[in-house]
């Protein structure tokens, strides 16, 4: 018979798990490779110290974000794109820190290029077959410099067979190098900008959809988080089951197609909880953008991120995100 102090002892052990798995669910559920956010530009564009990005790199983990985006010069009308000499340096920098903090605290940061371009009217023709060899010839630049991911933001959405051609393009190019890291690409929430057909192509070519939701003009909560359901409802009817789904939520100040007081990561999260509640798949989510949420805009003095960062912390990482 166990005596009445082993037994004690059995149900303290318990009631201790029991509390430690309750204090670290917060940060338990997300999975922080599955969170990204937009870095601001001159992170990147402007000279850093390795230091630097060691504490920047602590800093996004401390939000369990593990996809920090960092934005390449626009390509050019041509699809030409040069990096100039001090963002070769700093990226570089970025590149060795990011795999020096993974080996130190068991994490799988990922520093991911974003390639930005104007599609037509007056900008990349995507339909031109030498316009994308100069893209995927500037992409492979940087993928050689050991980046981990490549994020393409093509706008307006692109919706010629051109962009099913680059992404074609590019992941032969990726193959030929060994690249296996993730490659994801922008895409519209709404949802009659890209036919279920030409969303199944592209999901089909890439590893991960990040639909942006913000800047919608819309003026009620009721509103914003219908439209946030809605299209994940569509996204998940029709990406490819092999590309994750990480929905963008925003975090910065106004202008004239957005209202924080009806877009903001608390709004987003709810929709993006009764999305999942409904059946919709959803991987991860990401932030638009750092400087809002983490710096307030710092310099601009618009913009109040505390209730954004709280409600990340204590709601949006806390999501019983798709597996």
């Amino acid at each position: 018979m166990v005596s009445r102090i082993a037994l004690a002892a059995v149900v303290l052990a318990l009631l201790v798990a029991a509390t430690l798995a309750s204090a670290t669910r917060a940060f338990a559920v997300a999975d922080a490779n599955e969170m990204l956010t937009y870095m601001p530009t001159g992170l990147v564009h402007n000279k850093r110290t390795a230091p630097e990005v060691k504490s920047y790199l602590a800093d996004l983990s401390s939000y369990d974000i593990g996809q920090p985006l960092l934005q390449m010069p626009g390509f050019k009308k041509t699809g030409i794109l040069k990096l100039p000499r001090n963002e070769k340096a700093t990226l570089s920098i970025w590149v060795s820190q990011a795999a020096a903090y993974n080996i130190e605290h068991g994490t799988g940061m990922t520093v991911t290029a974003v390639f930005n371009g104007r599609v037509k009217k007056h900008g990349l023709d995507l339909d031109n077959p030498t316009t994308r060899a100069n893209m995927v010839s500037a992409i492979e630049s940087v993928v050689r410099m050991g980046v981990s991911g490549v994020h393409l933001d093509l706008e307006p959405y692109p919706v010629t067979p051109g962009f099913l051609s680059l992404l074609e393009e590019l992941d032969a190019t990726f193959a030929r190098l060994g690249f296996h890291g993730r490659f994801s690409v922008v895409a519209p929430a709404n949802t009659s900008r890209w036919t279920p057909s030409y969303l199944h192509q592209v999901s089909q070519m890439v590893t991960q959809i990040d639909p942006l939701y913000y800047d919608s003009e819309l003026t009620t909560v009721a509103d914003y988080e219908a439209w946030v359901e809605s299209s994940l409802a569509y996204y998940t009817a029709n990406v490819s089951p092999n590309a994750r789904i990480v929905p963008v939520i925003p975090s910065y100040s106004a202008n004239p197609w957005h209202l924080p007081s009806v877009e903001n990561i608390e709004t987003a999260t709810v929709a993006l909880s009764d999305a999942l509640s409904a059946g919709s798949r959803v991987n991860g989510a990401g932030i638009w953008w750092w400087w809002g949420f983490f710096y307030d805009e710092e310099g601009e003095g618009s913009y109040n991120g505390s209730a954004d960062r709280a409600a990340w912390q204590s709601t949006t990482i806390d999501l019983p995100f798709s597996s």
